[in-house]
């Protein structure tokens, strides 16, 4: 006995369809004709599975059919865990305030945590981000050198080293400047400048832009987009503010056009060419700041003061000392364990997303706020696997 997944998508895409079943990331076009012929065969998974077993089984491989019995919630729950929870990619977050900076003696310290990393012998990749305060004004004398030790560290170990620097900025320049240079953050025209230099002078270098605009603001971004010429984008990452009030009376949520700028644009924390996970609890993610205390998440917009620390960094070993109790009972905690998100049908397609529209007042959900459209997410995985 066999029933359709509950995953399952037929996305309309050039004259086309897409389909695309988001537990497996299966994903092909078929033309009109053939969709007509195949959804009618779909209606019915026992006589399909009788009638073309051969087609039937490759769509079963797909992920397309499943046996009557399979909890599909639970292997989705499986790879969760498997792919970000307990992934062997090691997320490395420094964060700087105004009070704190990255030190000498703070690099040092973080020198000897990634040399702990790689004799462990359990992670396949390091990706290194700097967030906070003013952060491109260290860029010389706390990231760079780190990263070149850090560099030396992961060559000699066969090990791939990723880095990335986050900033954020207003998609206005009046605007940011009255907001940010208030606060003693430089000029919108200054951190613009930083930006290109460094990608320029050092190719290696990623960024994450955190944007002031709503997802699906596209005036915001396609003016945005008009700021950023100059600046070679495949070096910038840019993630919009879910939180932000939409203005726009644009109702179409597409992107195409954006797509065209090979930029890479979502307001997701993971970046899916480089697959280390979300910013959710995991095994491999520290958070860690001048202080050395070490933290599991992170909770936009709230000082590091109010919030709880989960590990301390030893200066002399660069060992974290986790409170393991702690640290387990948070890795257990998934956050789509919740009637609302159980039973969503777009759970596996915005798993990378969802958690960071978690916030104390219960669950912003991308789809009731009309943040992405499940349809523009299919179709910009499918071409990314096109090129």
């Amino acid at each position: 006995m066999y029933k359709t997944s509950a995953f399952n998508y037929f996305v309309p895409y050039r004259n086309k369809i897409i389909y695309y079943n988001s537990l497996r990331r299966s994903s092909f076009v078929m033309t009109m004709a053939e969709h007509q012929k195949i959804r009618k065969l779909f209606e019915d998974p026992i006589s399909f599975g009788l009638e073309f077993p051969s087609v039937f089984a490759q769509f079963q491989n797909w992920g397309f059919f499943t046996d009557s019995y399979t909890d599909e919630l639970a292997i989705f729950r499986y790879f969760y865990n498997k792919d970000f929870v307990f992934n062997n990619d090691y997320h490395l977050v420094l964060v700087n305030t105004a009070q704190q900076n990255f030190s000498d003696g703070f690099v040092e310290s973080i020198t000897k945590h990634i040399n702990q990393i790689l004799n462990s012998k359990e992670v396949k990749r390091i990706c290194i981000e700097w967030r906070g305060y003013n952060v491109l004004d260290v860029f010389e004398t706390g990231i760079k050198p780190l990263f070149n030790k850090a560099k030396k560290m992961c060559v000699a170990e066969s090990i791939e080293l990723t880095c990335q620097i986050e900033v954020k900025m207003s998609n206005n320049e009046v605007i940011h400047n009255k907001l940010y240079h208030r606060k003693g953050i430089p000029t919108f025209q200054t951190t613009l400048q930083a930006i290109r230099q460094i990608t320029v002078r050092n190719p290696e270098y990623r960024f994450k832009l955190q944007v002031d605009a709503f997802p699906s603001d596209l005036d915001a971004k396609e003016n945005f987009l008009k700021i950023l010429s100059g600046i070679s984008l495949e070096h910038i990452h840019l993630v919009w503010n879910p939180f932000k009030t939409n203005k726009t009376s644009v109702e179409d949520n597409s992107i195409s056009s954006l797509i065209q700028n090979r930029l890479k644009e979502d307001f997701e924390e993971i970046n899916s060419g480089l697959t280390y996970p979300l910013m959710a609890p995991r095994k491999n993610l520290a958070i860690i700041y001048p202080d050395n205390k070490a933290y599991m998440s992170v909770q936009p917009d709230i000082p590091q003061e109010m919030q709880e620390a989960q590990g301390t960094l030893n200066e002399s070993d660069g060992v974290i000392k986790w409170n393991e109790p702690e640290r387990e009972k948070i890795l257990s905690q998934i956050w789509f364990e919740r009637k609302k998100c159980v039973s969503c049908k777009h759970l596996p397609l915005f798993s990378q997303i969802c958690p960071l529209l978690i916030i104390k007042a219960g669950i912003i959900c991308p789809i009731d706020n009309k943040m992405i459209d499940p349809e523009t997410m299919i179709i910009k995985e499918f071409e990314s696997k096109q090129k």
